[in-house]
């Protein structure tokens, strides 16, 4: 997080199982004495790809989500946080393929913007923006101009 509501993801061009991730590990929590019920939701190039919490209340509406028959698992978003728990996103920066110039131009770095929302029961909104970082990468020649260092 860079201050206070901006969350910022990288995705690099070039990656491999060392690159660092393009999903940021969030975690909220309920510092009141009440229990807080609210959904999260995202918009832009963004997606909730995991969460989970240890607050044991259930949001009034999760019981009628589960009725249905679905074939792939729906991410949990939303929830009934009780005082002094815990819930943790992971969301994900959903970039377009490096290979795509059109979407992904060829310049050092890109950004796209989103927005994380938890909508409460009472209908307060609090919003996160969400920033995507694209990075191709750079090298820089250091060779130019000769050293003192060198010989001959």
């Amino acid at each position: 997080m860079d201050g206070g509501k901006h969350i910022r993801v990288r995705k690099w061009a070039v990656a491999d199982e060392n690159s660092p991730s393009n999903v940021a590990k969030l975690t909220f929590s309920n510092n009141s004495k009440a229990d807080m019920v609210f959904n999260f939701g995202v918009d832009g190039p963004f997606e909730i790809v995991k969460s989970k919490t240890n607050s044991g209340g259930k949001h009034p509406l999760a019981d009628q989500e589960k009725a249905k028959k679905v074939v792939k698992k729906k991410v949990e978003t939303m929830f009934c946080l009780q005082p002094l728990k815990i819930v943790e996103l992971h969301v994900k920066f959903m970039a377009p393929k490096a290979a795509d110039t059109a979407e992904w131009p060829m310049i050092m770095n890109n950004e796209r913007s989103g927005k994380l929302i938890a909508s409460f029961q009472n209908g307060d909104t609090q919003k996160f923006s969400l920033h995507g970082l694209m990075l191709r990468p750079k090298i820089i020649l250091l060779t130019e101009y000769y050293s003192r260092n060198d010989k001959g």
